[in-house]
């Protein structure tokens, strides 16, 4: 068998999204998962899982733009910071990217429909992700791209640590999982 690295990047991807394996993807981290529990916060202060969940939808649904908005081969500088790199954004965009406040509000007990339309945003943006990494090949790899998903890959899986965590804190975690 002979992957290319996008081949990887999408198999990481769904082991992140839906494929689960030896680690929990975010679908079955948030299964079954109510309002009521999706914006519990954590003793001591936090997130919450609905304040997460905002946070990764904003996340994944800027790298399928950054996927089909940059043109194929573009050169990344070896010289300046790229998005997630330690260090000052390279430009004005990427600051007001940063300054955007990505979580959102703790989210509303009561609201079920709210949640709802959460976890459905979340799916559309899995799909929506799936489908421009289809288009996209090792050819159309560059420094750039390659940083940008293996930095989102592991986003995604640390907070979907998070999200498994809270739910063992708050007491929502089925008991067959553990």
């Amino acid at each position: 068998m002979n992957l290319e690295l996008m081949d990887i990047f999408r198999m990481e991807f769904d082991f992140s999204w839906d494929a689960e394996t030896w680690f929990l993807p975010l679908e079955s981290a948030l299964k079954d998962l109510n309002s009521t529990d999706a914006s519990w916060q954590p003793p001591g202060g936090g997130n919450t899982i609905w304040q997460t969940v905002n946070h990764l939808n904003y996340y994944n649904a800027l790298l399928v733009k950054q996927i089909n908005d940059t043109p194929p081969k573009k050169e990344a500088s070896d010289t300046k910071a790229t998005f997630g790199d330690i260090g000052e954004p390279e430009n004005s965009k990427w600051q007001s990217i940063l300054e955007v406040n990505t979580f959102g509000d703790t989210g509303d007990p009561s609201d079920s429909e709210k949640w709802k339309a959460a976890l459905a945003e979340t799916h559309q943006i899995c799909e929506n992700l799936r489908q421009s990494l289809a288009k996209v090949n090792d050819s159309h790899l560059d420094k750039e791209l390659v940083g940008r998903l293996a930095r989102q890959i592991l986003h995604n899986v640390y907070h979907i640590g998070q999200i498994v965590l809270i739910r063992k804190q708050q007491g929502s975690w089925p008991k067959e999982r553990e």
